[in-house]
């Protein structure tokens, strides 16, 4: 959002003061500058980048807040050593088997098809009221990704202060819900219209939620998870080419009846899923981990006590706590 944010002002000023330098509109200006702040942010990520626990990056973090980052993940049963248990084929097959793969799929597909701010919308209606200039509607464009840090903060605050992520994502797309729905209707004041088109962010504002989520549903296996993340949004993303283009065809706009409608119906699978499917499925999982727990802590005390029960050349080596 802050560089959708950024990018709008950068555009603004490029339209005012660089369209015609050097035989180019300022529009072609924004590709350049855009391009070239590239070159120091991939520069930047080389030494900031924090990496992984098994791969860590010791110019950012040192050894005491790395020893740190591994207990807590520890604590939570994460997996830090990621090494590769399975092949390939043994790993794909797995992957291929587990429900949990096409749960968390079709949750990221409903995710990424109920936003709508990518496709123009806001841009194009301000353009259709003819009360702004260029650098204006461009300037205008960027308070929808200005509120949106705003929401960013409070959806990822609310998920761990109030009620947790299956109320944050629900609270984020049951706003863009209605939304998407002041939009459908479109025959109301404008200033709904403002309320709407600066209210599509909290669509995106719960990723954060959404992907920690998902991590923590796949945090007993380094491998898997990175396979599964991979995999869910590929497909989720790979889905907006076609659909896009579909409810959203650039010749109905600034209207786009067919979009908005689209996209609030994801917004209420996508709640539905959370609480239906992806809830009932994260409670399972925890329930089953903790009974394992309990059963390796069964195990190893069932063995202590045989130990303790050999005699006592064998109780100088048990637990000094048990003795």
């Amino acid at each position: 959002m802050l560089g959708t944010l950024t990018a709008g002002l950068i555009q603004s000023g490029a339209s005012a003061n660089l369209d015609g330098v050097r035989g180019m509109a300022g529009w072609r200006w924004m590709f350049i500058i855009s391009a070239l702040m590239t070159i120091p942010v991939a520069i930047a990520g080389v030494f900031v980048w924090p990496g992984t626990p098994a791969k860590p990056n010791k110019l950012f973090l040192s050894d005491a807040e790395l020893e740190l980052a591994v207990k807590r993940l520890k604590d939570i049963k994460s997996d830090t050593d990621e090494r590769i248990k399975l092949t390939r084929l043994q790993l794909l097959r797995k992957i291929a088997t587990d429900r949990r793969v096409y749960a968390l799929t079709i949750w990221d597909i409903f995710f990424w098809n109920a936003g709508s701010s990518g496709y123009g919308g806001y841009l194009l209606w301000l353009k259709s009221l003819k009360r702004f200039s260029t650098p204006k509607v461009n300037q205008l464009g960027t308070t929808a990704p200005a509120l949106g840090i705003f929401y960013v903060l409070f959806v990822n605050f609310s998920s761990d202060l109030l009620w947790g992520p299956s109320g944050a994502i629900a609270f984020a797309h049951a706003w863009n819900f209605t939304a998407m729905v002041i939009l459908a209707t479109w025959n109301v004041p404008e200033a709904a219209k403002w309320f709407a088109f600066n209210s599509t962010y909290t669509q995106v504002a719960m990723s954060s939620v959404l992907y920690g989520w998902a991590n923590d549903i796949l945090r007993h296996d380094a491998t898997e998870r990175s396979v599964i993340l991979t995999f869910m949004n590929l497909i989720a993303q790979s889905t907006t080419a076609w659909t896009g283009v579909l409810v959203f065809p650039t010749s109905e706009g600034p209207r786009f009846l067919k979009g908005w409608t689209f996209c609030a119906v994801n917004s209420f699978l996508l709640v539905l899923c959370t609480y239906c499917l992806i809830g009932p499925m994260s409670r399972r999982q925890e329930r089953k981990l903790e009974s394992e727990a309990s059963s390796v802590v069964e195990s190893q005390d069932t063995e202590r006590e045989r130990g303790l029960a050999k005699g006592p050349t064998d109780v100088t080596t048990a637990d000094p706590v048990l003795v």
